[in-house]
């Protein structure tokens, strides 16, 4: 191969390379047209208010609007990139976040005893970028002293009164939506339903609801809006008039029932499912020829080692 060609090649290589460099440290991001072709579009990561762990969000600096970035991944998936295989296959998607969501853990922990201006609040690196999205604090603190200086003290009577509209209006959406929100919801998304939604009681909708807003709420705060919510520690799930187990009744019996009985050295176990029975006998001992037939097979190789 002459020199001009080794080098042609060594191009050629090195362009493959950081292709395939650039396209495995890419994102697959399902977004908006709309927020793309926004000049003031910008990533950012600022602590989860669940958990605190590092999370992602999107600025629209034209709208006010600030987006958290999820990401949907399963094993074994992986993205074709024209000529290129990206072995993660996740992909990333925006949904809309309310942006007290995200300052109200810090409004809590600072602000309890006292009040602090919110531009003093959100003056460390990340929330000084959502500073201008807080336009609406009054629903979980106090404004204190001149309008001017925005200094803000924590009132948890407001905090629990704004969660608590936002679960009872996402209650609603849920049920004119017409979201499965009872047991065996999963299965329920992929069929289809003859239950109406006002055969389902509105408790359910608001637990289910209550499980959404709790994602993005620290742990304590999800115990107060139980209480607060007053839901029913043991409730009877009911499907129209009738309750759940009497529905379960009238079609095929699937409880599996366990019967032990002792007949002298022998053990059976029988399981009654739908009507029929299976019986696991308990294995007898064995003879002295089988463990020597036994013994002597463990020391063969299959024929399969063989290749």
């Amino acid at each position: 191969m002459s020199t001009r060609s080794k080098k042609k090649q060594l191009i050629t290589d090195t362009k493959d390379s950081l292709l395939r460099k650039r396209v495995e440290n890419s994102w697959i991001l399902l977004v908006n047209d709309s927020l793309l072709n926004n000049d003031n579009f910008q990533i950012i990561s600022l602590p989860h208010p669940a958990h605190g762990n590092p999370a992602k969000y999107v600025l629209d600096n034209l709208h006010l609007k600030i987006y958290e970035v999820v990401t949907f991944s399963e094993p074994y998936r992986s993205w074709f990139i024209d000529d290129t295989v990206k072995s993660d296959g996740s992909i990333m998607m925006v949904t809309p976040i309310n942006p007290l969501f995200l300052v109200l853990p810090r409004l809590r922990e600072q602000c309890t005893s006292r009040a602090i201006p919110l531009e003093d609040l959100l003056s460390e690196k990340g929330f000084d970028k959502i500073l201008d999205f807080i336009i609406n604090l009054d629903a979980i603190a106090d404004l204190k002293g001149p309008p001017d200086i925005r200094a803000y003290k924590y009132n948890e009577g407001k905090t629990l009164s704004w969660l608590e509209n936002k679960i009872r209006k996402l209650a609603v959406v849920l049920r004119e939506k017409n979201v499965h929100v009872t047991s065996g919801a999963v299965s329920a998304t992929f069929v289809s339903s003859n239950l109406t939604n006002e055969n389902i009681d509105e408790e359910f909708y608001l637990k289910y609801a209550h499980g959404m807003i709790a994602d993005y709420i620290e742990e304590d705060f999800i115990e107060l809006l139980e209480k607060k919510l007053d839901f029913k520690s043991d409730q009877i799930e009911y499907v129209g008039n009738k309750r759940q187990s009497e529905v379960d009744s009238e079609g095929v019996n699937k409880r599996m029932k366990l019967d032990l009985s002792l007949n002298g050295d022998s053990e059976e176990v029988k399981f009654s499912l739908n009507n029929s029975t299976t019986e696991v006998k308990k294995q007898k001992p064995l003879t002295a020829k089988e463990k020597a037939r036994q013994k002597a097979a463990s020391k063969t190789k299959t024929i399969s080692s063989f290749f």
